[in-house]
């Protein structure tokens, strides 16, 4: 166990300065796009939505979420965060263990007093932490932002909103991580786990947000894409409990399986020589 929280304590200090600089670019970014809404006259983007076709508010949310200030930012900000985070989050979680693997220094590591279960449950750990801090540092600004914008205390504050929201983003990119170290786990490959991890990325984008675009018949579908059960503008605008509590238990379950499956894949796969 004491081996289990050395090699996290090494891979957070190996990485820390990759958490501070992700987490704070895309708090600036987010603190932007709250200034920006701060410029805006809601009635006349009120009045601009309005004039846009059906199947642009169907995509991009009705005209409550488009004109209301925390929908505009979920949309910009929380509806492209696996843009912003989660390809590096995948990227990552495909090397850190085979990585190892590739540079023979996983021999070594194992032959230390650590198990399998241990050796790859703190490598999974460390993503966990990765997330929560990164995107930790992103609402810690962007709720300062908030608090400092007159159009958003006009609003309201809501922070249990952005807890509840929080929770989800580090859950659905957890998943995102995971889908990657899962793949990772079969392949002991960095190539073939980033580009199996970001083509999967992209199939369930595609499925989870146009799938309104296709025939009724096939459009169940969606139910396969972790994106269907992200839905951070439904959090923030609408507090819809019943909705976060549905998205927070299956993408927690998927998590949970994902974590699972890759320990017992790798407790039992040969490691080449």
């Amino acid at each position: 166990m004491k081996r289990f929280f050395s090699t996290i304590k090494e891979l957070i200090l190996e990485k820390k300065f990759m958490i501070l600089i992700l987490g704070g670019v895309i708090g600036l970014l987010s603190f932007y796009i709250i200034v920006i809404i701060g410029d805006m006259n809601i009635q006349e983007l009120q009045e601009i939505f309005s004039a846009f076709p059906e199947g642009f508010l169907e995509f991009f949310g009705d005209l409550e979420v488009l004109a209301n200030p925390y929908g505009f930012w979920s949309l910009e900000m929380l509806s492209f965060i696996w843009l912003y985070a989660g390809i590096y989050l995948i990227f990552l979680a495909s090397s850190l263990l085979s990585h190892d693997v590739e540079d023979k220094s996983i021999d070594l590591s194992l032959s230390k007093p650590i198990s399998r279960y241990n050796y790859l449950g703190s490598k999974i750990a460390f993503l966990y932490i990765f997330i929560i801090s990164t995107i930790g540092i992103f609402f810690l600004i962007t709720i300062g932002s908030v608090v400092a914008s007159p159009v958003f205390r006009t609003e309201g504050i809501y922070l249990e909103r952005f807890f509840a929201t929080f929770f989800s983003v580090v859950l659905f990119l957890g998943v995102l991580a995971m889908v990657s170290k899962f793949i990772s786990t079969i392949f002991l490959s960095t190539k073939k786990s980033l580009a199996l991890g970001i083509m999967v990325l992209f199939i369930m984008y595609f499925l989870g947000e146009f799938y309104v675009y296709m025939d009724e018949a096939i459009q169940d579908i969606k139910y396969i894409s972790i994106f269907y059960y992200f839905n951070p503008t439904d959090y923030m605008v609408m507090a819809d409990a019943s909705i976060f509590t549905r998205d927070i238990v299956i993408l927690g379950v998927i998590n949970i399986i994902l974590i699972v499956g890759s320990l017992l894949i790798f407790n039992r796969k040969d490691i080449p020589n």
